[in-house]
């Protein structure tokens, strides 16, 4: 029998260093640092009670380790282990030039590419980067609806933040720059809108 898909979990991986030193990071594959194996440790405690058919992540580290941890406490919690894929799709974007700059520095090195990428960030990609916001919300929703004919009814995804501000403006939740999440937090939509979203 087909279970239509109800529910769906988006959460922000755990903080890495580059993360509480506020620079970008995109592809570049770092772990969790110790703030962020706590904040994924939480994030696990948040989610052990609900029934998840999968749980989806990133293929960086920084996600999967965040998603092996609810994956982790889900089973401490006495429920069945939900599988856990891996999805290229589900990346931040690759940042170019400016991996591992803070914005300031990026500004500094690169004041005119800099300048035309946030005045123009729907079509234009960051400097030496390869995707436009346009294009990571296609492959975002590319994902997703792929992933809403699957048998489930509750999944999880573990993600980076451009990636779920895309999808929840896309879906006309939040506008891309009212970041909702925090890293280690995590919010719900409805599987409903991603159809309605097609």
């Amino acid at each position: 029998m087909n279970v239509p898909l109800t529910k769906i979990i988006l959460a922000r991986h755990g903080a890495t260093e580059w993360n509480t030193q506020r620079r970008y990071l995109g592809h570049t594959d770092q772990p969790l640092n110790e703030l962020g194996r706590k904040q994924a440790k939480e994030l696990g405690s948040a989610l052990a009670h609900f029934h998840l058919d999968a749980i989806y992540c990133s293929d960086l580290r920084r996600a999967r380790e965040t998603a092996c941890e609810v994956q982790r406490a889900v089973c401490g919690a006495g429920r069945t282990q939900p599988p856990l894929i891996a999805d290229a799709r589900l990346r931040e974007t690759d940042f170019g030039w400016i991996e591992g700059l803070t914005y300031e520095e990026a500004m500094a090195r690169f004041p005119e590419e800099m300048t035309r990428w946030y005045e123009q960030i729907e079509t234009r990609t960051p400097p030496g980067g390869k995707e436009s916001l346009s294009d990571v919300r296609s492959r975002v929703c590319h994902f997703m609806k792929e992933v809403s004919g699957q048998d489930y009814g509750r999944i999880l995804i573990v993600t980076h933040g451009g990636v779920i501000n895309s999808w929840l403006a896309h879906i006309g939740k939040k506008p891309f720059w009212e970041n909702p999440l925090r890293h280690g937090e995590w919010t719900e939509c409805e599987g409903q809108e991603v159809r309605e979203s097609e």
